[in-house]
This record gives structure tokens, sequence and C-alpha cells, in this order.
């Protein structure tokens, strides 16, 4: 049985994740130019209100001045059960302070299911690459990238994507949910793994795992991988899936660092979260890499 004053702690930790994150929310709204988009526009599938969760939304931060430059989509972790400020907010200013375009991703969490959150990932790169001339941003440059189960998300995102729906009433719809890029910090790579079977093989359970598995659902037109994690989680995981990447003939870069707990967001000391200056090298590291893909233009 649970342990019930665990569970009990993970409600509370639950509650005051979500207050935290609508004040980051609120936070963004009134800083200049940040647009709080309703990734649906009031039509999201599978959508219930009375689940105490919002409309998935997008936070973009406003057009960069001058050429066209590469978008940045942003999802924090929590388990899939809350939203992480540390791995949202501060990221996006980063990123955007480096000259990118950035924007933060309002995923639904539990009760809803992965799939219901790979459909608001996919949503968002379709969003943006609709609105491209709008944010002053490159089409053909839009990267999503997450942390924890934002990483399991950007796994998802960058293997379930597809062309879009040319006959769709929504101008949305009708461009690709491909991500140009695909960023995993600290991510569960392969939810498939034989270890969720150790006390049980269950068919019908595996073929559930294996469809939103990244790992087992990698595919050749995928986008190249960033891929960073600490010596706090399993390194297999990580060394497993570049493997994967490699038989595949899909680009990527792999950071794997000594220091550093799950959770470290930017790992600056900042925000609740550790100071782990070699670890805080991943986003310089991460600039650079979109950098060199034409992130930031010619």
């Amino acid at each position: 049985m649970p342990d019930e004053k665990a569970m009990e702690f993970f409600k509370t930790l639950r509650k005051e994740r979500f207050a935290s994150w609508e004040v980051m929310f609120e936070t963004l709204a009134k800083r200049e130019g940040i647009e709080i988009v309703d990734l649906w526009n009031g039509n999201c599938p599978n959508f219930d209100p009375e689940a105490g969760q919002h409309s998935p939304r997008l936070a973009v931060y406003p057009p960069h001045e001058g050429k066209p430059v590469g978008s940045f989509i942003i999802a924090a972790g929590g388990a899939h059960m809350f939203k992480s400020y540390n791995e949202a907010m501060p990221v996006a200013d980063y990123f955007y302070a480096k000259g990118f375009h950035t924007a933060i991703i309002d995923y639904r969490v539990d009760p809803y299911t992965n799939m219901d959150s790979c459909d608001d990932g996919c949503r968002a790169v379709r969003y943006l690459r609709a609105n491209a001339e709008k944010y002053n941003i490159l089409p053909d440059h839009i990267a999503f990238g997450g942390f924890s189960a934002g990483g399991m998300l950007t796994g998802q995102v960058a293997t379930r994507f597809d062309s879009g729906n040319p006959d769709s009433s929504d101008p949305v719809e009708r461009v690709s949910s491909r991500p140009d890029a695909a960023l995993q910090m600290y991510g569960s790579f392969d939810a498939a793994s034989h270890v969720q079977n150790m006390l049980g093989y269950s068919p019908e359970k595996q073929r559930e795992l294996v469809q939103m598995s990244s790992q087992q659902n990698l595919r050749p037109d995928c986008p190249p991988f960033f891929l960073m994690e600490t010596l706090f989680d399993d390194p297999r995981s990580i060394t497993d899936f570049a493997s994967a990447l490699a038989s595949k003939g899909i680009p990527f870069a792999l950071h794997l660092f000594h220091a550093g707990g799950h959770g470290g967001g930017l790992y600056d000391g900042k925000n609740e979260v550790e100071d782990c200056p070699h670890t805080a090298k991943w986003a310089e590291l991460a600039a650079d890499w979109l950098s060199d893909l034409g992130f930031l233009g010619e």
C-alpha cells in the first residue's frame, strides 16, 4: 500500500506547484510584449473544465527586432502531475537573452494522458510555425525541449509529428508539427523499458508503453537531439537512447554531467535550484548547438 504520509506530501506539493505556476503565468502576462495564447482557440480535444486546469496555453515572448531567428518552446517537468517554475521562466529568459525567440508551454497533466500532452506539444509547434511572420521567427527553425516529464514530452513530440492536414479549416492544423530540434534534459528516454515489467509482464501494458516511447518510435526523419543528464539518474537511459539515435542515423549531442540532482533546471543556484557551475554549462552548450543549427539566422 502506498505510504499515506508520502501521498499527502505529494498532494500538498502538487497544490503548491500549481499555485506557483499560475503566479508565473500572471507575471508573464504583465511583462511587456509577452502574449498568452490559448493553443486550441477554445476547441481543445478531450478538455474537461472540471479537471482544474487551464486549456493548454503558450506564453510567447516578444519578437526580436531585425532578422528572423529560431524559436525554442520550453516544457517544464513535474512527474506529469504539475509543472515546475524553475524549469520554465528562468530557462526561457536565458535563451531569449541569448538571441533566440522563446515560448513556454502550459500542457495538460494528470488526469490527462501522455497522448493529450503530446497533442498539446505538437499543437505548439504548429502554432508558432503558422504564425512565424507575426513573431519574426524562422518557420523551419522551431525547437522543442523540456525537463524530466517535459523531456519525455519532447521525445514524444519529436517522434509523433505529422506534416499537417491541408484540408483542415484551421490554418494552424494545416502545417507540420515536426520540431526542427529536440532538447531532452534529464528526461526518461524509454517508457517501454523492461524495468516496467519486473513484477509481471503484460502484453497490453507493453503495447501501451511502446506507443508513447520515444526510443521505440524513433524514425529516420526525426530532428537532431540535444541530450543532457547527470549521474543522479541512471546514465544508461541517456547512453542507450544515444545508441538508438546512432542506429537510425539521427544527429545528436550528448552531455552527461557528474554533479547535480534531478530537477536542477539551469543549475545556477537561483530559484531554489542547486548551484553546480560545471553542470550549469549545459545551457551555454545548448545555445551553441542551436546556433550551429542556424537558429540565430545567417
